[in-house]
């Protein structure tokens, strides 16, 4: 039963849903980069089920069983290649490559498609630990922005506000004074991976950092993958070259000699006879009409992936940025929240509220609201939340001042005690007072 709780556990990808934890760089990763692999994965599949995958030149005394059957030997047991325009002296000193993969190549693209939702699978389980479910917050301001009612919207912004504000007055997550920053944020990442408690200000931002990470090593791993099988080698002129292809379409043209998606190819069999021990050798030439499919997809995944990788690029610096320079947060924040009076007059309190206050997970959740709503609606929630910071701070400050007030009316009762049992000297009986420090 462990076992089975165990898979319910396993964070679930709906993949025609839409889902607003994320932008749109992670969407092109896991969700369209994934369904074109898929897409060109059945392709390829459906034309593997077709007679016309491989065809093989065979001598005329073979019979129409016998070309089928020497078709399938081939196409089971691999063929090799040769470059046929080289003399024939040439070729036989030439190493034979064995070509083994095509038969494989539906489920290699299965195979790429997973690692595409690996991270997604890992953004999925770790950010549970944060204590906050971000899709929730996401679909709840997503809601925010379609609800015509008053009284639903202020429902919606009362929830909004309150869970965020949960979220980051934790008090636990204020940083301590005996411990370094670096220090802090070992220590958080720490307790937030084993699935303890979530004390760490900055969790989920540096999750959603590494996340991107993960999506650019392994947009890279695959390019490298695709480039080795387009027989480009990877350097910088290779790289040149290969990004004037994508842009002038010359990367989808056809290479008859290409070493890893050869048209022909040749293959080796024998046939044993009763009245022969060894048999007979055959070497037949083939035609691999399915490598014409094959070169056209990847040279398609490959400009696709590049553009992905770009994408994904420019988003992770566009969020790196901000955890760089804390003075884009700040200007991030005080461009969108709605203050009567001037930012200048209350730049101490703003502060407090960036820094001290929202500090980074604050800032993750309100620009991922911001690239998935809209700027409307964060800036009404942050509008929001900073009143309920200004209420609670006015709230605190009234309570210290009372508790000030009672502490001294205390006291001065005690003083009056004191003189009406004709006690001399002042308010505090310092003849109590213990002098072993």
């Amino acid at each position: 039963m462990d076992i089975l709780n165990a898979f319910h556990r396993i964070p679930q990808i709906s993949y025609f849903g839409v889902r607003r934890d994320d932008d749109f760089s992670d969407r092109l990763n896991y969700k369209y980069t994934v369904g074109l692999l898929i897409f060109f994965s059945i392709v390829v599949a459906s034309k593997q089920f077709s007679n016309d995958h491989i065809q093989c030149w065979v001598p005329a005394i073979f019979t129409r069983n016998y070309e089928i059957y020497v078709s399938n030997y081939c196409w089971i047991h691999n063929t090799y290649h040769i470059n046929i325009s080289e003399p024939s002296i040439q070729r036989v000193s030439e190493k034979r490559y064995v070509l083994r993969y095509y038969q494989f190549v539906p489920f290699i693209l299965l195979i790429q498609a997973l690692l595409y939702l690996l991270p997604r699978l890992c953004w999925r389980s770790f950010s549970r630990h944060s204590g906050i479910d971000v899709k929730n917050l996401m679909d709840a301001a997503q809601n925010l922005k379609s609800v015509k009612r008053f009284h639903k919207h202020k429902s919606i912004m009362n929830y909004l506000v309150s869970v965020i504000h949960q979220y980051v007055g934790d008090p636990r997550k204020k940083s301590k004074q005996e411990h370094s920053r670096l220090n802090a944020y070992i220590k958080g990442l720490f307790h937030c991976l084993i699935g303890a408690t979530n004390t760490f200000n900055a969790y989920l931002f540096f999750l959603y950092l590494f996340i991107k990470l993960l999506y650019i090593l392994n947009a890279l791993i695959q390019l490298y993958a695709i480039r080795v099988l387009l027989a480009q080698k990877w350097t910088v002129d290779e790289a040149i070259q290969g990004f004037r292809q994508i842009f002038t379409m010359t990367m989808l043209r056809s290479n008859p000699l290409s070493k890893y998606f050869p048209k022909i190819s040749m293959c080796d069999f024998r046939i044993i006879e009763p009245n022969s021990e060894e048999g007979h050798k055959y070497t037949v030439q083939c035609v691999l009409t399915i490598n014409i499919y094959n070169e056209q997809i990847f040279s398609v995944l490959y400009m696709w992936m590049n553009f992905v990788l770009a994408v994904t690029v420019y988003n992770f610096l566009s969020w790196l940025i901000f955890l760089l320079f804390p003075r884009l947060r700040y200007s991030f924040f005080t461009q969108r929240i709605n203050t009567q009076h001037s930012v200048a007059t209350v730049r101490t309190s703003m502060r407090v509220f960036i820094y001290d206050y929202l500090q980074h997970d604050g800032f993750f959740i309100l620009r991922l609201i911001h690239s998935n709503v809209g700027d409307d609606v964060t800036t009404t929630l942050l509008t929001n939340l900073w009143r309920n910071f200004q209420r609670s701070d006015k709230l605190t400050a009234a309570d210290n001042l009372l508790g000030a007030t009672v502490s001294l009316t205390a006291i001065g009762n005690r003083g009056v005690n004191m003189r009406n049992d004709g006690q001399n000297g002042s308010l505090f009986d310092y003849s109590k007072t213990s002098t072993n420090l």
